[in-house]
């Protein structure tokens, strides 16, 4: 499985109408830096089996905490079975904010939601 960050990932070269669907199911494209981002989540199911088919395995993207601001993975939390919007780019508590301990600042890049 591949963990994809919403904010901004890199995917190999793709043909030019796999690279219009990409962008009509809701991804931008930052030419100077080379990476796609999301840009609306209306389409977020077709998205991921576009880009799974691209990168020819799983897709799950990163999730925000509401706490902390850290991406992380849906894998390690154990509301993942029960969960409805899992491996969704979405925000949501990461296991360490879950777990009651302390929230940490947010790391460089990433974007703090308080």
């Amino acid at each position: 499985m591949v963990v994809l960050n919403k904010n901004g990932f890199r995917l190999p070269r793709v043909e030019r109408e796999k690279f219009i669907q990409l962008m009509r199911l809701g991804l931008n494209y930052d030419r100077a830096q080379g990476i796609f981002c999301l840009a609306n989540y209306n389409n977020i199911e077709k998205l991921q089996n576009s880009l799974a088919d691209i990168l020819k395995e799983e897709i799950a993207f990163a999730q925000t905490c509401v706490l902390c601001g850290k991406n992380f993975s849906c894998t390690n939390c154990k509301y993942y079975e029960a969960c409805d919007t899992k491996n969704l780019p979405f925000t949501c508590v990461c296991p360490h904010c879950l777990r009651g301990d302390k929230p940490q600042k947010p790391q460089k890049g990433q974007m703090k939601l308080f």
